[in-house]
């Protein structure tokens, strides 16, 4: 089981937009994925690339196939409650949302080495194994609400904003606003007709996964160095469904209420692929230190964002519903995710317990666009460069224990700290996890659930205003 708790503090104007303004957003969220692994691990807070011999090693350490000693299956479902507990505007609100996932599926292949009669079985190659696994290394899934009534500016001032800087033909939002009578014209440009002190509220609905298909092998040498390698196949569903609604009065006439809905639905899928070498050395009987080195993953992204402004103005000469048509948004381009390194190691104190302990290495400002055929250089050279400016190296850790009770239970604890990829954050963007599980193995068969508890602290908001 995962638990997923999503603390929002969304301020007014600072970020976010009302429109893909940016896909850098989008680059991060494909760019922060988790190894892939089974109950076990996921309750001993993920802590695996020091350990092996278990099904987690297809998705994190491909060495630690190597320390199989037959063929085995695994199955691992996974049940999300999120829940979302937003303030905006000194209102708090919380939502929930539920999902059932498989997180992961894998089968190895254990195929000891021939020897001829007399020769020492101990010694150089003691076996080869094969494995291939699905895991979901990143949920998207959450639910975010948020109201509240706002004293200093409108959901208008964004579109006088962007009517100003690209002109109505351009900046398909701004254009229907105007339509809508939201924002008017005069000779110093565009300008709201809403006050301040209008109610705002916007409902946010987000799903998808990055999920990744991994072909892996490994080998173990004098059962004291296991090394692996994967070559993984990766998959990106995103959608995100949103509405912002605003309530007040305008200018234009004097306490004329308006009312404006922005509804937008995104979908960003991609596939792509990525590498992985890894090696673990048995460094003393209970002692074993892991590497791993994950490549880059290569994605193809297609975008398709499409929005819709709705407004009403209850009198006046501009009384009326205004229905717009929808505006639509395609964008494809490819992105090169980070490189990611990581270290482990794990030691078995007394035969009957385990500690695991990792930390992981990823430069998000490595993080690159890229087009076809030269398709909108501007655009690609504009997301570049943000995200050089506004993303950093961070490090992920992680520690667990497991302790054997008998020869069938085992308990199981763990924390992970997933560092923010922003520049000069300090209180958003971080994850912590909790986790706990116990397990019970009986001859051949095993079954293993886990609790995972994921904290993290977002900066939202429903437009960005330059000026403010």
């Amino acid at each position: 089981m995962k638990k997923l708790m999503l603390s929002i503090v969304a301020l007014a104007a600072t970020t976010g937009t009302l429109y893909a303004q940016s896909y850098t957003p989008d680059a991060l969220r494909f760019s922060q994925t988790n190894f892939g692994s089974t109950s076990r691990f996921k309750a001993m807070g993920g802590a695996q690339i020091g350990v092996g011999g278990d099904m987690s090693s297809l998705g994190a350490n491909p060495a630690g196939l190597g320390l199989f000693t037959k063929s085995e299956f695994s199955l691992t479902p996974e049940f999300n409650n999120m829940v979302g507990n937003a303030s905006y505007l000194n209102r708090q609100t919380e939502s929930t949302k539920d999902r059932l996932n498989l997180n992961h599926l894998g089968v190895v292949f254990y195929s000891p080495s021939y020897r001829m009669r007399g020769q020492d079985t101990q010694k150089g190659v003691v076996s080869t194994v094969f494995g291939i696994g699905y895991n979901r290394n990143n949920d998207f899934g959450a639910e975010f609400n948020y109201e509240g009534t706002n004293p200093t500016n409108s959901g208008a001032d964004y579109f006088s904003e962007l009517a100003n800087s690209f002109g109505i033909e351009r900046a398909g939002l701004a254009e229907m606003a105007y339509e809508g009578f939201i924002i008017d014209e005069d000779a110093d440009g565009f300008f709201p007709v809403t006050k301040v002190n209008n109610q705002q509220a916007k409902n946010e609905v987000r799903s998808g996964s990055t999920s990744e298909l991994t072909a892996s092998a490994a080998l173990n040498i004098s059962n004291q160095v296991y090394v692996g390698a994967s070559i993984g196949l990766v998959n990106v569903r995103y959608l995100n469904d949103s509405e912002f609604v605003e309530s007040g009065v305008t200018t234009a006439v004097e306490n004329t209420p308006y009312s404006f809905s922005l509804r937008q639905s995104q979908e960003s899928t991609g596939s792509g692929y990525n590498a992985r070498l890894g090696v673990i050395f048995r460094a003393a009987d209970n002692l074993r230190i892991g590497a791993t080195l994950q490549s880059p993953t290569w994605l193809f992204i297609q975008d398709n964002t499409t929005m819709v402004l709705d407004s009403r103005i209850a009198s006046g000469q501009d009384a009326g519903t205004y229905t717009n048509q929808p505006v639509n948004y395609i964008f494809n381009y490819r992105l090169r995710t980070p490189l990611k390194g990581a270290l482990g190691a794990s030691y078995v104190v007394g035969g009957k317990a385990l500690i695991s302990a990792d930390i992981d290495f990823v430069d998000y400002s490595s993080i690159r666009f890229d087009t076809d055929q030269g398709i909108e250089p501007e655009t690609i050279m504009e997301e570049n460069d943000i995200v050089r400016k506004s993303y950093k190296s961070a490090v992920n850790y992680r520690i667990g224990a497991e302790y054997k009770v008998n020869s069938l239970f085992s308990l199981r604890v763990g924390y992970g700290l997933n560092g923010s990829a922003i520049k000069g954050d300090t209180d958003y963007f971080s994850s912590n996890y909790y986790t706990g599980g116990l397990g019970y193995r009986v001859n051949n068969y095993y079954l293993d659930f886990a609790f995972q508890r994921v904290e993290t602290n977002t900066d939202l908001a429903p437009y960005e205003l330059a000026d403010f």
